[in-house]
Parts: structure tokens; sequence; C-alpha cells
């Protein structure tokens, strides 16, 4: 046990110290030292050592990212014992997802090339970003920098895993400065260590210059109904009663106050197998509309954002909620116990951005708030502000709530443009096109919250931002190819 924690123990403080960074502990500074420990202890373990360690780091730390399952899960079919299932197979899977980061970091150190590991680490986000079916941008290394929108502006030169690499340099630079290998040798060379410490400043001062040189903009007066209606857990009548009020509620203050643009949460209006949402405000809005229900098309049922001016539009959800929205092996014995949808939802077959009061919009239905590469193409496609619909009702007083508004200032940020954001009880908020949060809606009430955001031509952001994670791919191959030479060849020697 003792020579166990002395290979891994750095491991699990790692993962303790990143996950007092995240909600509800919100420490953000411990983001720029939490995995030192990690690295320095990476470095002087052997390949297959260095493999477990970072299988124990990733279930440790998705052990604490994401114990709200457990909490989310026992709502929802009311068996604690049942609950604890996905939550202990989510975290078995976080390790091993994780578990390829710490052979690589490893084989950094073993070629003499440790100034790759940001960009090793960068891919290793990015690959559980989009990993098929179990793809889930979860935990990222910069997300709770999302609070000081002035420090992370670099983020439109390369998305959030850009600024992941960038605290992962200071987190390389405390294991250079704090903790000598066995040997008594230096993590880097002072020629590496500064060359890091250049990259570091400068993509802090070109951020911080992005922030003070602001694009023209037009005012767009919009107000966001948030309905102060649990969404996830109010049905049948009732729901439709109370959402029909918020609807009457919000779209006469919308009136009221001159708004140009109303946005109501994702599952607003009933489902529908027509081309005109069923949902409280009617037909035919008196002020541009923007909201979500199910959109029913032949033996397809999809989640749809509705956008109206003076027709309504549609633009489908692309990216589902595994096991929420879509349940592979839906008939596996394991699952028998679960409350699971009784059909799925279908993704839509493109992005659509769309025109409403005089803007180009990219809708973002929910969840694909937390996938860079989504409002990235929005903002290719012309979109001038971000619009994010929610039913973040399931999440309310755990930390997946408050990271899942983190995401969405992260999309503002990467694509210089505004975003609205509204649920159903709350997380509903407006940023500028930096980031900065312009208005808040208190949690848990019924409100038409009227806010001014100013829209830019177009985004001022780098178009292809995800070719970064390409570098961070290429990075991974050549210190694993380079690696397995060098781990070769002391075999041999040996």
């Amino acid at each position: 046990m003792k020579g166990w924690l002395a290979r891994h123990g750095p491991a699990l403080l790692s993962a303790v110290l990143l996950g007092a960074a995240f909600p509800p502990f919100n420490v953000f500074l411990l983001v720029f030292v939490g995995v030192a420990p990690l690295l320095a202890r990476l470095r002087d373990l052997t390949g297959r050592q260095a493999l477990a360690s970072g299988f124990w780091f990733g279930l440790a730390y998705y052990l604490i990212q994401m114990y709200w399952v457990f909490g989310f899960v026992t709502d929802w079919i009311h068996k604690p014992v049942v609950a604890l299932i996905p939550y202990i197979i989510t975290a078995l899977l976080g390790g091993l997802l994780v578990m390829p980061v710490g052979w690589l970091v490893n084989r950094c150190y073993a070629i003499g090339r440790p100034w790759l590991v940001p960009l090793v680490w960068a891919a290793g986000e990015g690959f559980r970003a989009y990993v098929p079916v179990l793809a889930f941008p979860w935990g990222l290394m910069a997300t709770p920098l999302a609070r000081q929108p002035w420090l992370v502006q670099h983020a439109a030169f390369g998305g959030v895993f850009l600024v992941s690499a960038w605290v992962v340099i200071v987190n390389l630079a405390v294991v250079h400065a704090l903790f000598p290998d066995k040997n008594g040798q230096k993590a880097m060379s002072a020629r590496q260590a500064s060359s890091l410490a250049l990259v570091f400043v400068a993509a802090l001062l070109a951020g911080m210059l992005r922030l003070t040189n602001m694009p023209e903009t037009k005012k767009l007066v919009v107000t966001l109904g948030q309905p102060g209606v649990d969404m996830a857990f109010t049905k049948g009548v009732e729901r439709w009663q109370k959402l029909g009020t918020a609807a009457r509620t919000t779209m006469a203050t919308a009136q009221a106050n001159g708004s140009q643009l109303v946005v109501f949460p994702e599952g607003f209006g009933e489902e529908t197998s027509g081309d005109t949402p069923v949902s409280g405000v009617g037909a035919r809005p008196p002020v541009p509309t923007i909201l979500g229900s199910h959109r029913r098309a032949g033996d397809k049922i999809f989640q749809t954002a509705w956008l109206y001016d003076q027709t309504w539009k549609q633009a489908d959800k692309t990216r589902l909620v595994v096991f929420g929205e879509y349940v592979p092996f839906r008939d596996s014995p394991l699952l028998a116990n679960f409350n699971l949808p009784t059909a799925d939802i279908s993704p839509g077959e493109k992005i659509v951005t769309s025109e409403v009061a005089g803007t180009k919009v990219g809708t973002l239905v929910c969840f694909e708030g937390v996938f860079p590469d989504l409002s990235e193409a929005h903002a290719r496609n012309g979109a001038q502000a971000l619009v994010q619909i929610s039913i973040d009702d399931w999440y309310i007083r755990t930390p997946a709530w408050e990271q899942l508004w983190m995401s969405s200032v992260w999309r503002s940020i990467e694509n210089g443009l505004p975003l609205l954001r509204v649920g159903g009880e709350g997380m509903t908020m407006a940023t500028d096109c930096r980031g900065r949060v312009l208005a808040w809606a208190k949690p848990y009430e019924p409100t038409a919250l009227r806010v001014e955001v100013g829209v830019p031509a177009k985004s001022d952001a780098i178009p292809y931002k995800s070719v970064f994670l390409y570098i961070c791919a290429a990075a991974c191959l050549w210190v694993a190819g380079e690696g397995l030479v060098v781990g070769r060849k002391k075999s041999k020697d040996s």
C-alpha cells in the first residue's frame, strides 16, 4: 500500500486540487497548480506505471466531477443503489480515457521534450470531448476561468483547449521550479522553460489586446423569458398551464419594454408534427421569438429550436445526450431499472444558422452549448449572436448547473459573439461579445429579463480554431512514435 501511494498518491492529490477549482468550491486559481503533483510524479515512473497513474487520476477526478450524476439519477428513478451504477461507470470511463495521457506525458519527459506536455494534455481533453458515443467536454482544465474572461481572450485563437494548454504551462513551471527528479534534475532545460514562459506571456498579452479592441456593434434589445417552472419534473396539464402564464406575461413585458426579440427555453412548446410550434405565445407572436420543442417528422422526433419573424424557421439539435435523448443497447437487462425515454430523438442533419429580428443567430439547444465546434460552425456561417435554450432543471442545486453556464461563457469568448442563454428555472443570462456577463435572471422565479446587447457584423475570432486540436493530436503521434523508439533502445541497452 505504501508503494502504491508513493507511485499514485500525487495523482489523487492532483484530482482533489483540480476538482476544487470547479463548482461548488470555485477556487479557480487552483487550475494553475492542480496537476503539478501528477506531472512531477509521471516523470519518474515507468511507462506502465504512468498509464496506471493516469487511470487513477482520471478515476478520482471524475468521481469528484460527476458526483452530481448520483443525485440526478436518484431523483429520476428513485432508486439510490441503482443510481450508483452510472456514477461509478462514468468515473471508470473517465479513468480509462485519461490513462493514455499519463503515458504520453511520461514519454514527453523520456524523449527530452517536456514542452510538449501542454499539447498532450489538450489533446486528451479534445479526445474526451469528441470520442464517438461518449463525447463529453466536461471538467476541462480551463473551464473555471470562465469567471475571468479578461484573462482568457486568447481562446479566440484556439478555443478552450488552447487555454487548457496555456494553463498547463504554469503547472509545468511549478514542476520545474519545485520538483526536481530523483537525480536532482530540473524538469526542463533553461531554454525550454524560457520559451514556454514567452509563449504564456504572449498569449496573455494577445488576449488582453483583443479585450481592448472591441468591434463596432448595433444594439439589440432582447427579453429573456425564464418561466420559473421546473421543466424537468413538472408534467401534464400543470406544466402547460404554468408555461402558458409565463408566455403571456413575458410577451406583454417584451412589448412594453421595446424588445426586438424574445427568447424562451428548450421544451417551451408541446410536441408538434406541423410547421408551427404549439405554445403559449401562439402561432404569430407579436415580437420575434425563439423557443424549443419536440418536432415529429414521419417516424423521427427532433429536438428543435423554433425561430419566428413573420414566418417560423427550424433548427434541429445535432448533438444529443446519450441515455437522455437516445439510448444505445436499449434492450439490455442492465437498463431495465432506469426510467429511460420511450423513444429516441434523432439528430439534425446539419447546423442551421438563421436570421431573426434582423440578426443572424446560431442556436444551441441545451447540451450543444458544451461543444466548441458547434458554435464555431455557427460563427463560420455568419452568426452575429449565439442563443442557447436549455432545460437545466435536471441539475438544479448541483455543480453541473453552474458548469453548464460556464460552458456558455466560453462559447461567447471563443467566437467573439454575444450569447443569450435561457433556462427553465435559472442560469438565464446574457454576455457581450467578449464573454462578460451583462445581466442575470434571479433563479427559481418567473422572470422577463430585458437586456441590451451589442451585436457585431460578424465574428472577429479565428474561424478554424479547432485546428489547434489537430496540432495537439500530431504532437501526441510524435511523442508516441519517438517515445516507443527511445523505450525500445533503452530496453536493448539494458
